[in-house]
């Protein structure tokens, strides 16, 4: 779940949290990323960043995700 990983600051109407929750659920699923991981913050600061960035489509932001993966990940995967 993303909710865990988003600031109390940060806030995302409903909407937004289900695209972003969809996506991180995915990606982590995937990827085997454990939800309570280092991984799984880093994931959700991607998403959420490109989110706030005007990035809502679900799609966009798994392939944005997909394009990030030596970023994101240290260059592991």
């Amino acid at each position: 779940m993303i909710h865990r990983h988003i600031p109390s600051e940060g806030f995302v109407d409903p909407a937004g949290l289900s695209v972003l929750g969809s996506a991180f659920d995915e990606i982590c699923l995937q990827r085997g990323i454990e939800a309570e991981s280092q991984e799984a913050t880093a994931l959700a600061g991607l998403l959420l960043r490109h989110y706030r960035e005007g990035i809502h489509d679900r799609e966009k932001l798994l392939a944005m995700a997909g394009n990030a993966d030596q970023t994101l990940f240290g260059g592991a995967q």
